[in-house]
């Protein structure tokens, strides 16, 4: 009883729910899409005020993300999440990026499972 009430009072910030966490995972893969928007506004700026609430709209969307990403602490993790998303590869190019660290699919599937549930948790608080 005690062990847990101290586990309750050293958690500083609360854990991603699933549906936290599924969230997490749209808004990375959409990540890339919004980056091209933000791109396309920066060749071509925002002339109506519809415009320029969708391009500091996605500029929000995209700093949040990123701000995300960086949070996450085991570099592997990053590095992955960042292949994967960040950049816009599919899982099997991600797989194939990252097979020469002698890991297998799974474990890579597991990192980046690991990403999208630090970003979930990140995403909580920013």
């Amino acid at each position: 009883m005690l062990a847990m009430a101290l586990d309750e009072q050293l958690e500083l910030f609360p854990k991603a729910t699933r549906q936290d966490i599924e969230k997490a995972k749209a808004m990375l893969s959409r990540y890339r899409r919004m980056k091209m928007i933000l791109d396309d506004f920066e060749r071509n700026p925002p002339e109506t005020v519809k415009q320029i609430e969708a391009q500091e709209s996605t500029t929000r969307y995209t700093r949040i993300i990123e701000r995300a990403v960086n949070q996450i602490v085991d570099y592997d993790v990053k590095s992955v999440i960042e292949y994967r998303f960040l950049r816009g590869n599919s899982r099997a190019a991600t797989i194939l990026r990252f097979s020469g660290w002698d890991y297998c699919d799974k474990t890579i599937d597991r990192k980046i499972l690991d990403g999208i549930e630090s970003v979930a948790n990140s995403l909580l608080y920013l």
